[in-house]
């Protein structure tokens, strides 16, 4: 099984059914062996590839800190921390589970989570 198969079946995000998408479970066209199309292999790589799901959490919160409304330098923030696992495919980085912040707030959110 690949390392994406594996994780699609522990995925709480994806709706695997036999011989249908491995993203939204509606039919594959023929020839196709995972998602039904682009748009479905495209979603679950934004939720569980670290550079793909920073830069669509940057996307969704317009590049502004959710916290103070402040601008650059950004970065993305796991609510749940990954505790390293940034180079790892992983649901850890689904999209719900990430938001933007800028230095200040994400410091400050990290100090006051490690106490």
């Amino acid at each position: 099984m690949t390392k994406s198969a594996e994780l699609v079946r522990r995925c709480e995000l994806a709706k695997p059914a036999d011989g249908g998408c491995a993203w939204c479970a509606k039919p594959r066209p023929k020839g196709r062996r995972m998602w039904c199309g682009g748009r479905c292999a495209t979603a679950f790589w934004k939720n569980h590839w670290w550079s793909r799901a920073r830069r669509a959490a940057k996307r969704r919160d317009k590049y502004a800190c959710v916290r103070c409304g402040g601008g650059r330098p950004l970065e993305v923030n796991h609510i749940a921390p990954c505790l390293g696992a940034h180079g790892v495919v992983s649901c850890a980085h689904h999209l719900v589970n990430l938001e933007t912040l800028c230095v200040p707030c994400h410091r400050t959110y990290t100090y006051a989570s490690s106490r």
